[in-house]
This record gives C-alpha cells, structure tokens and sequence, in this order.
C-alpha cells in the first residue's frame, strides 16, 4: 500500500549555498522556534571551503521560517584578490581562506630561512597551513642545486676517505 504524504510536509530549500557553519546557526535558530530544520549538504560542506548547504523546512513551515530568518543576514565570504583581479585561493588545498604572510617561511633546508617581504606576494593558507608565492622566488634554484651538489659530493668523498683509511689499518 502507498502512502501519500500532504504537500505542506514535503521539505522545500529556504536558504542554499551556505556554508556549514552559516547553515547550523540558520537551523539552531529555527529548532528554537519549534520549526524542524534540514540541512542537506551538511557534513560534505563542513569538509571542503568550496561546497555548500541547504537549508530546507516542510512547505507548511515555510513562510514562518522565512519571517523568522527575515532578520538574519550571513556574513558575506571574505574573497582576496591579486594584483592581476583573481581570487586568491590555496595551491595545495584550494581553500580561499588565505592571508599575506611576512616573516620567515618554513623550509626543508637546514639553517636556510628565508624571509617573506612584502613584495614577495607571500600567502598562508588557513586551512592546511602551507606558505606560497603567487611570484617567482628571488634565489635561483640553480644555485641550491649547485650547492647541495657540492655538499653531498664533499660527503661522499670524505666516506671513501675513511672507508680507505680503515681497509689500510
């Protein structure tokens, strides 16, 4: 046997692309009022910055939730701009949640620090923590390679020198 539900408690979309935080406050605030909320999307928009939620009552809850969420205004995404007019956003995790860094930036190189000057365009990402430049580095990576090279050469010869030195004793 089918069973036919009323129009008035079919779920219809009163907020869309929130994010999962906006979405929560929205649904706390009609959970307060005694009007059931859904919020489709939630856990997925909670994972990533770039997808979102919607908000959705039963049709009979409709007009109640909307002069209740009239009041209610959601704070606008803060977008960044580069120079050149495009959204900035994270080359690692895609997040737009991103600030200028000046400072030293953290590297994999030992005793090798360098400093982020404002020109540099250096950002950090808030969401996974990397550093990155929107402009090319000020050192060529030439010379680091030149560098490395000749450390590691001088540490392989001195291996062979000790390695000499002890098949002599």
């Amino acid at each position: 046997m089918v069973q036919v539900f009323e129009d008035d408690n079919r779920l219809v979309v009163i907020r869309s692309h929130l994010n999962a935080a906006e979405g929560r406050l929205m649904r706390t605030l009609l959970d307060a009022r005694g009007i059931h909320a859904f919020l489709a999307g939630e856990n997925v928009a909670g994972m990533n910055e770039g997808l979102f939620a919607n908000l959705m009552v039963r049709a009979g809850d409709r007009q109640f939730a909307e002069e209740i969420l009239s009041n209610v205004t959601a704070l606008p995404a803060q977008v960044r701009h580069d120079p050149d007019g495009e959204e900035l956003a994270c080359k690692r995790c895609g997040s737009q949640r991103v600030h200028p860094y000046v400072g030293p930036l953290p590297t994999s190189v030992p005793f090798m620090r360098p400093n982020a000057a404002p020109e540099d365009a250096c950002y950090h990402c808030l969401e996974c923590g990397s550093y990155y430049s929107e402009k090319r580095p000020r050192f060529s990576s030439l010379s680091l390679a030149l560098a490395w090279g000749g450390i590691l050469a001088l540490a392989t010869l001195g291996a062979l020198w000790v390695i000499n030195f002890l098949q002599a004793l």
